[in-house]
């Protein structure tokens, strides 16, 4: 088993994030981003078909440099750009991305999802309300409003992966950083990095790309599409209060274990609002 423990720190600004709108007091002090240790959730939802999700995959690379590990990118790959020409590997397109989490939130094909019809690439940052979907372009301008948050919350993790029979296991601890009695809901899912497969890119006059190096890939949940209520608003739950958990999944036969990485997120059930996050890779 390991461990991975997450601390508060300062993260030096390089540059603004063109796509962000100039951050006033208290985000920006003296040329640094003041973060006490509250992650951020970006859902990207995109498509291997989408020639302008590209885009919003350089928005996630550019908030990333900016932020480091203060920023959780999630790519869920849906809707008919998401759909597969054929499983002839020799042809573009021929690997599914999709998961069953992303059919139920994005749609699969042309039949719309829980967010209803999306035109990619669009996203959530830090909250899963329909309402606060937005465009790769207001990411920044969004991060940059909650980046130096407090955390309510904060989350341990630690994994296993047990080769015999190619199982997951995760234990969670949830823990109070502030006194609340909010109704609290715990999501874990499990992501892959370094997937080289076709993407199409309208940037380019030859738009479809192959051997696309496809990041932060949804692969499967723990615990359903929008996870589970492990605090009702009627507790009170006091600093130093700690919630624990545990799942387990069985990997799938394409996934490169070494390449994923366990997600879990604590939000407020009646908000949507996200309210901390943590990672482990699994091969750590």
């Amino acid at each position: 088993m390991k461990t991975k423990y997450f601390t508060g720190l300062l993260i030096l600004l390089a540059v603004l994030f063109q796509a962000c709108d100039k951050i006033e007091e208290p985000f920006i002090k003296e040329g640094k981003v003041v973060w006490n240790g509250r992650k951020i959730i970006i859902y990207d939802f995109t498509g291997h078909k989408c020639g302008n999700c590209p885009r919003a995959h350089e928005t996630i690379n550019n908030l990333v440099d900016i932020y480091g590990d203060a920023i959780v990118p999630i790519a869920i790959h849906c809707t008919s750009f998401a759909r597969v020409t054929n499983t002839d590997t020799a042809n573009p397109y021929h690997y599914d991305f999709r998961t069953n989490i992303g059919d139920f939130l994005g749609g699969r094909d042309f039949e719309a999802g829980f967010y209803g019809e999306m035109t990619l690439p669009i996203g959530l940052v830090n909250n899963l309300s329909a309402e606060k979907l937005s465009p790769h372009t207001a990411w920044g301008t969004e991060i940059a409003k909650i980046i130096s948050y407090y955390p309510e919350y904060m989350i341990n993790l630690s994994s296993d992966f047990n080769a015999t029979d190619s199982l997951i296991s995760v234990d969670v601890e949830v823990i109070t950083n502030l006194n609340n009695n909010r109704k609290l809901a715990l999501m874990v899912l499990i992501v892959e990095d370094h997937i080289f497969e076709w993407q199409k890119d309208y940037s380019l006059t030859n738009n479809d790309i192959n051997n696309y190096e496809h990041n932060h890939v949804l692969r499967g949940g723990f615990n359903g599409n929008f996870g589970e209520i492990i605090k009702n608003n009627t507790d009170q739950t006091e600093s130093g209060d700690i919630l624990t958990k545990n799942y387990s999944l069985k990997s799938g036969n394409d996934w490169i274990v070494n390449n994923c990485v366990i997600v879990a997120y604590v939000y407020d059930f009646d908000t949507n609002e996200i309210l901390q996050a943590e990672v482990i890779h699994l091969s750590e």
